[in-house]
């Protein structure tokens, strides 16, 4: 996103200066680093859901401040619903509106679809079907709301209509008005959801999609409810994919935590042949809170396949008019693709070849897709707090993050599992080989240019082959990629 107009004083704000603290902060405490960390992702069309404290009102202010104020996402040649927002109007906004609004485009997954090749993939048959895409997330969006924010969507984009199911494993509080003290937290887990499950439909339309909600207990950071859930389902429905696009960073939980935690996803995945597929940060190799090198968990997992972002440059019919790119901090506000290496988990044998960028340690990411604040995706969300804006009046908003790039490998994963007509399960070792063997030809395109790098913290740059930014690549030609990585994972599905 280009940032216009900033004053003096949300300049100072963006900029973050001033010691912070790595430890994490209560829920609902605050730090002037947190919340210009917050501030900066919701300006940028990132949903912030996990870290030293939750999304507050204060935060939205701020987000509006770093905002541009000219311009508006409202398509002026439709009626306008009775939203009063920068997504309001009954019809998707246009990559130029999107420019006149942002000074940087945002793409409808038609045009992303056109360029991933996912287009092709569909006319070979690969469509998701009988594949099952599972959201587990914390109180997630009420059913009614997510089935009908799923439906204005696919009406526009034409899309089949979604094969939800929705499960909720306790009880979840209802939502609760604009101006209650939790609402900004809620909107923001809602309208999670809904990217993510409009990311996986437009990859993947004829795959199952289960929203799982579940409450919000403190243990284990909260992730215990989380795996509860993925196990009870998986449990019943063996080889699924899970998205999570959320995480918490290393040096918030204990060593011991994340080392438990993460011994429970294992277990989970070997028995139940799972894929896990989660969003690798939005703050370059940093908590966002400290210049300090950071990754999250559970993209940090050797287990998961952590997906980095990118920036894509599309035309209006969505021919590549250049490379991606790494999704950088050309803004200096500290919004990058996550890519790091963890500092608990010790290198994986898939990536022992990339020991000289890695060393010992597990490097994140391991593939990338499109996240970048200056080429958002459209959806359409009943609840919003992207801009700083809160309502629930429902309208189209431009996302971006890793939260967008995860959902949409998990929908073209869904395709890799049709294909393959057996469960995934971990998908590293089949995809590493087979970028390793083949390059290119899999349908990888290798992602060559930009970096990580955010104020304070030089991240990393991306390269030829594997990089840590960009992993292997991100989705060149999904008609390649999928009958390729499908054939490597039959062969190697663990």
């Amino acid at each position: 996103m280009a940032v216009l107009g900033i004053s003096a004083a949300a300049f100072a704000l963006a900029t973050g200066t001033g010691p912070v603290s790595r430890q994490a902060a209560p829920a609902g405490a605050s730090t002037p680093a947190a919340a210009a960390s917050i501030a900066r992702q919701l300006a940028a069309g990132v949903l912030p859901l996990r870290g030293p404290r939750r999304i507050t009102h204060a935060d939205l202010n701020a987000a509006r401040a770093l905002a541009p104020t000219t311009g508006s996402l409202t398509n002026p040649s439709a009626s306008p619903t009775t939203g009063t927002g920068p997504g309001t109007g009954k019809a998707p906004p246009t990559t130029a509106e999107c420019r006149a609004a942002y000074g940087a485009p945002c793409y409808s997954v038609r045009q992303l679809a056109r360029a991933y090749g996912v287009n092709g993939a569909h006319r070979a048959g690969w469509t998701g079907r009988g594949a099952t895409v599972v959201l587990p997330i914390w109180h997630s969006v009420p059913e009614k709301t997510l089935r009908h924010d799923l439906g204005v969507f696919s009406a526009a984009y034409g899309l089949p209509k979604v094969d939800l199911e929705y499960r909720a494993t306790g009880p979840i509080t209802p939502m609760p008005p604009p101006d209650a003290p939790d609402a900004p937290w809620r909107y923001a887990i809602a309208e999670e959801t809904v990217l993510d499950a409009s990311m996986i439909h437009a990859m993947a339309p004829h795959a199952r999609i289960v929203a799982i909600a579940t409450p919000e207990t403190p243990t284990d950071g909260g992730y215990a409810d989380i795996l509860d859930a993925v196990r009870d389902y998986a449990a019943a429905h063996p080889g699924a994919i899970v998205s999570m696009s959320y995480g918490t960073y290393e040096s918030d939980l204990p060593t011991a935590t994340l080392t438990r935690l993460n011994q429970q996803l294992s277990q989970i995945i070997s028995a139940r042949k799972l894929t896990v597929t989660v969003s690798n940060g939005d703050t370059g190799n940093t908590s966002g809170q400290s210049t300090a090198p950071n990754v999250p968990w559970p993209a940090s997992s050797p287990d998961v396949l952590a997906v980095g972002g990118t920036q894509v440059d599309l035309d209006d019919h969505g021919r590549r008019r250049s490379p991606d790119t790494v999704w950088g901090d050309p803004h200096g506000l500290g919004r990058a693709t996550g890519g790091g290496l963890s500092k608990v988990f010790t290198r994986p044998a898939f990536q022992d070849r990339y020991a000289h960028l890695v060393g010992g340690h597990r490097g994140t990411s391991d593939v990338a897709a499109n996240g970048s604040g200056d080429s958002r995706m459209i959806i359409y969300s009943t609840y919003n707090v992207l801009q700083g804006k809160i309502n629930r009046d429902g309208g189209w908003w431009p996302a971006a993050g890793t939260s967008v790039s995860a959902p949409l490998w998990a929908g073209v994963l869904g395709l890799v599992r049709q294909a393959a007509r057996q469960p995934l399960g971990r998908i590293n070792p089949a995809l590493y080989g087979l970028v390793a063997a083949t390059g290119t030809r899999t349908g990888i395109a290798d992602v060559t240019q930009g970096s990580n790098a955010v104020p304070g913290n030089p991240g990393f740059p991306a390269g030829l082959k594997w990089d840590v930014p960009s992993g292997n690549g991100t989705i060149g030609n999904a008609r390649w990629l999928v009958p390729a990585l499908a054939i490597a994972a039959r062969r190697t599905s663990t």
